[in-house]
């Protein structure tokens, strides 16, 4: 643990001050929430039409309307909750954080432990598809793991980051988890957006517990330009071999960064004005989380590997809205003024390192790139799939993991 964050986690230390763990059961309860959501959802007047339609100025109206009905029509909340409740919830207090996670042991004794985690809009329910596949893989995979899903602080189930709390503050706690409450020795990691912040700071603050991490889509670093790219000598020879279609994916990554950020603007610079505005507005939620999902993944909703349909969306929006998290999740980005790079990142551990790219994802790095990042030991391109790795491709996710982590976690 790095001293300066040392009396912000001065709990987080119990050995050196006799603190015990209380690991508790957790179901998730939210039902008699869900008539005060719907009764908003009824109650919500939205525009006959939209003057910009669908110029790609944001969510589209159509859609919002449409799901909209969903919500009222066709959601069933205690289906869902069901579902979550099939999992194995628990919550512990570290120090002066309650975390929630999901915690599935494999009955393979040599399964590899394994951290998930989730970013913005995301939640914990991004990786449910993933996790009974992980832990009993059948089939002639020899490969299985321990799987442990925590939300993040101010997410979901877990209780709100107090004001100076940090990125790597949270790797910090789920290190703690995954050691201390858990008793795992060492670990695996895997995770995209805020998550892959959380892998960066374990990978250079806790490689004496960490023992191999998989990016998906995302390192925590803006997408590089074709620019700085090709004005950088050590890629030289690297971009005189990139293919076209390699230019046009790199070329992409200007589209986040000129018109797909504005939301990281505002939660970064005024999240309490966006957060209070829609606290209590769960048709103002879904526009600015569920734009996020009809732009992020995969456009083919639903068709295998995708398994993120409307019905996911508005779950996921449930889960921000019935735990009111929407204003606490959203501080994350003004909590992490300098969580996303602009340069060039450079590990300062020899852990080795997995990216896997997405092909819808709001970023694009091409293995030379990524190679200069940290110890790149494996590198995936898949064609189908997005942000949202759990839910745009479990499959690849699943195969991912298996692959890499049978040949390095042990290395």
């Amino acid at each position: 643990m790095h001293p300066k964050y040392t009396s912000a986690l001065l709990a987080l230390t119990p050995g050196a001050i006799g603190l015990s763990y209380n690991v508790k059961p957790f179901k998730v309860n939210l039902s008699a929430k869900v008539p005060h959501l719907k009764d908003l959802v009824q109650r919500t007047k939205l525009p006959d039409y939209s003057v910009l339609g669908s110029t790609g100025a944001g969510v589209p109206l159509d859609w919002l309307k449409a799901r909209q009905k969903d919500w009222l029509n066709k959601f069933d909340w205690s289906k869902e909750e069901a579902a979550m409740n099939k999992l194995n919830h628990s919550t512990v207090d570290i120090g002066n954080i309650t975390v929630h996670f999901v915690h599935q042991r494999s009955p393979d004794p040599k399964a590899i432990p394994v951290l998930l985690t989730h970013g913005w809009p995301g939640s914990f329910y991004e990786f449910h598809n993933v996790i009974s596949p992980l832990s009993n893989p059948g089939g002639d995979s020899n490969v299985s793991f321990h799987v442990v899903v925590p939300s993040m602080p101010g997410f979901g189930f877990s209780s709100p980051a107090p004001i100076g709390w940090n990125i790597n503050m949270t790797a910090d706690l789920f290190n703690t988890l995954l050691t201390e409450v858990l008793g795992y020795k060492s670990y695996a990691a895997a995770a995209g957006d805020w998550g892959s912040g959380v892998n960066w700071a374990l990978q250079n603050n806790h490689a004496d517990t960490l023992r191999a991490v998989l990016y998906n889509g995302l390192i925590p670093q803006l997408g590089p330009s074709y620019e700085q790219i090709a004005a950088d000598p050590q890629f030289a020879e690297d971009v005189k071999n990139l293919t076209a279609e390699q230019k046009k994916r790199i070329n992409k990554n200007a589209d986040y960064t000129t018109s797909g950020n504005g939301y990281f603007v505002e939660h970064s610079t005024r999240p309490a004005t966006i957060g209070l505005a829609l606290y209590d507005n769960p048709i103002g939620q879904l526009a600015w989380i569920g734009e996020k999902f009809l732009e992020w993944s995969d456009p083919q909703f639903g068709v295998s590997p995708s398994t993120i349909t409307n019905n996911t969306i508005l779950t996921e929006v449930s889960i921000y809205y019935l735990t009111g998290t929407f204003e606490t999740a959203g501080n994350t980005y003004y909590q992490n003024p300098a969580g996303f790079s602009t340069n060039l990142l450079h590990a300062t551990t020899n852990v080795p390192m997995g990216f896997a790219s997405y092909y819808f994802d709001i970023a694009y790095y091409p293995p030379f790139y990524v190679a200069k990042v940290g110890n790149l030991v494996y590198y995936a391109d898949h064609p189908r799939g997005g942000h949202f790795t759990g839910l745009d491709n479990p499959d690849a996710l699943i195969g991912d993991l298996r692959k890499m982590m049978g040949q390095w976690y042990y290395a």
